[in-house]
């Protein structure tokens, strides 16, 4: 089970030095949801693939960011282990893992990011705002999500890459709600290129929609 790294970052942006604390992996054996979040029990890692400098709140990847080494395995009564602990909740409490996603996702798109790389970062906001409980954010980040994969789906030539932009748009407005958006985005995928893995999901998630079913699902196996 992937367990968070507690070490020392520098912000690219403004330089800042922080303590963060990051996962590197997702972690193996685990199920895949229909909007493709992958659960392999134990730790939600989601939250810690993204860091936010405290210092001018610039969100990315921690890959985005200076790593400067981890920290010494302190005594929890250590004053340093005190200090990081108190440091780092109070990180969690200002960025669950749907703010950081966002202001993740605004950061690129300051950069001028690519759609698909913003849109990630959305639907990745969605799953950790599902985590939350927190339907409003969920909402939000799906429906930011959907607008990018629709623009994916413009962008790209057929292939792979726009049938599960298309199966993502058909998926996540089957979540929304909007079952005749749904329809519409399923009956664009082309299913020859699709990924096999994904095949028989998106079959019935197609199904799903024509029923007026919202409901969170997990992909069929084989």
């Amino acid at each position: 089970m992937p367990l968070p790294v507690f070490c020392r970052m520098r912000c690219p942006e403004c330089n800042t030095n922080f303590p963060a604390e990051i996962v590197k992996s997702t972690g193996s054996g685990g199920v895949l949801e229909s909007d493709l979040c992958y659960r392999a029990g134990g730790l939600f890692v989601y939250p810690f693939m993204v860091v936010v400098c405290p210092g001018c709140r610039f969100a990315s990847y921690h890959q985005e960011f200076v790593f400067l080494g981890e920290y010494p395995r302190y005594s929890q009564y250590h004053p340093i282990q005190r200090a990081l602990g108190e440091f780092l909740r109070a990180q969690r409490r200002l960025y669950p893992g749907s703010e950081r996603y966002r202001l993740a996702a605004l950061s690129m798109q300051r950069k001028n990011a690519d759609v698909l790389q913003r849109a990630h970062l959305y639907l990745r906001g969605s799953w950790c705002a599902r985590k939350e409980g927190d339907a409003a954010a969920e909402r939000y980040h799906q429906e930011r999500a959907v607008r990018g994969f629709r623009e994916v789906f413009r962008q790209e030539a057929g292939g792979a890459g726009a049938a599960i932009a298309a199966y993502l748009v058909g998926e996540l407005c089957r979540r929304l709600g909007w079952f005749g958006e749904a329809e519409a985005a399923f009956a664009c995928v082309n299913f020859s290129v699709l990924p096999v893995w994904l095949q028989k999901g998106f079959i019935e998630m197609r199904e799903r929609a024509r029923r007026g079913d919202n409901t969170p699902q997990m992909l069929p196996g084989d």
